[in-house]
């Protein structure tokens, strides 16, 4: 009998132990509440709207196998060649061995230009230069192994010269000259495009062609402007070399809706950007808005005075327009709760829930900013850095989680 007991006393335990265990994996994996971390962030009133974007521009006149002398959205003065025209792939080539050559040589020379630069100096360039490089490798940013590398390079060849393990790279730069001479050679004398006025050269390849006029973008109604949007109409590839901006200031023709219009109400400036295409933001000015009480759209117009080889390069895209800015503590929509017609947040302290009242700064689908500076007993109580409970059930104010 006593064995008896002996025996099923242990498997009482156990069994305790075992749903102790249970209970506590349970509430592991199936937590009824997740928080995010409240945190000082800036907010934009903004509007997302299609649009044209009109330069003052021309195509520049070229066909063939292309081979471009200078960047995109680079300034050029009347005359200079931008592009050279090859008969033959290997005209290609040799270009292309012309430009690494010459970078190879700039850096050579750059290299020997040490003058008063201190050791230890030289070996903190070179361990953050390697560092540099193989942080690019690890994140698979392929783009930037080049320019990090040549970065490693120029602090490992500088370090040569200045502890006297190298005099100078005379040598290798001769080698370089003979390999030009090669090249240069090879490359022969293509025929060359030049252009005939001076402004911001995009080429063929990484540019959009508006075909509407501004006039003609001037007198489109909403409507129109929607369908032509729609149909992809007005935009088209740019034929020959490549375009000519030759004026800085640009427009952007956009279109929305009669209520969205309401953002532009006594505002005389904006930020516009065209996130995936164009991300810098940039300061524009409201020329006017056109509202069709018919249709519910309005039709807006943007002038801009910054340019890019980004923004060059379009013809029609989406673009986010922002108006007032806000910064504030940032907590998520789905955290909003309304409790004795309160506007508020649960906070986690502790193991306990607790309410927080707030006072909205701005908000959109998915956050809200607060003030920052949030005090319990004030009209905004949350703080920077609180665990605000975004997901949670039968929620209320000192809830043991």
């Amino acid at each position: 009998m006593k064995g008896s007991v002996v025996k099923y006393g242990i498997i009482a335990a156990l069994g305790l132990a075992a749903a102790y265990l249970a209970v506590q994996i349970f509430t592991v994996i199936d937590r009824p509440y997740r928080t995010e971390t409240a945190i000082l962030y800036d907010m934009s009133d903004s509007l997302s709207c299609g649009g044209y974007l009109v330069f003052e521009q021309s195509e520049v006149p070229g066909e063939g196998q292309m081979g471009y002398l200078v960047s995109n959205g680079e300034r050029v003065a009347t005359g200079t060649q931008v592009a050279e025209i090859y008969s033959d792939p290997s005209q290609a080539r040799a270009r292309t061995a012309l430009t690494e050559l010459e970078a190879q040589l700039e850096l050579l020379e750059r290299s020997e230009n040490t003058v008063g630069t201190d050791v230890d100096i030289l070996l903190t360039q070179r361990q953050s230069a390697l560092y540099d490089l193989l942080d690019s490798l690890d994140r698979q940013a392929y783009s930037e192994v080049a320019s990090k590398s040549n970065d490693y390079l120029l602090a490992l060849n500088r370090l040569q010269i200045t502890t006297g393990a190298t005099r100078d790279f005379s040598a290798a730069k001769e080698l370089i000259a003979q390999e030009q001479a090669v090249q240069q050679a090879n490359l022969g004398s293509p025929a060359a495009v030049t252009v005939s006025t001076g402004g911001y050269f995009v080429a063929a390849d990484a540019a959009e062609m508006l075909r509407f006029s501004k006039d003609e973008l001037d007198q489109m109604s909403a409507v129109e402007m929607v369908d032509a949007l729609q149909e992809g109409a007005g935009v088209g590839e740019v034929s020959g070399a490549g375009k000519l901006v030759t004026d800085y200031k640009w427009y952007f023709y956009g279109v929305c809706t009669e209520e969205e219009s309401e953002k532009f109400e006594g505002v005389s400036s904006v930020n516009i950007s065209f996130p995936g295409a164009a991300e810098k933001v940039l300061p524009a000015t409201v020329e006017s808005v056109t509202v069709d009480e018919a249709s519910g759209l309005a039709k807006f117009v943007l002038s801009c005075e910054y340019v890019g080889a980004d923004v060059l390069s379009l013809a029609s895209a989406t673009a986010r327009i922002d108006f007032e800015s806000f910064k504030g503590v940032r907590v998520s929509t789905k955290a909003l709760n309304i409790v004795n017609g309160e506007k508020g947040v649960y906070v986690k302290y502790g193991n306990l829930a607790r309410f927080r009242k707030i006072t909205v700064l701005y908000q959109d689908d998915e956050y809200i900013l607060v003030p920052e500076g949030g005090k319990v007993g004030t009209d905004n109580e949350v703080r920077l850095f609180d665990e605000v409970i975004v997901e949670g059930t039968d929620l209320y104010d000192g809830k043991i989680l």
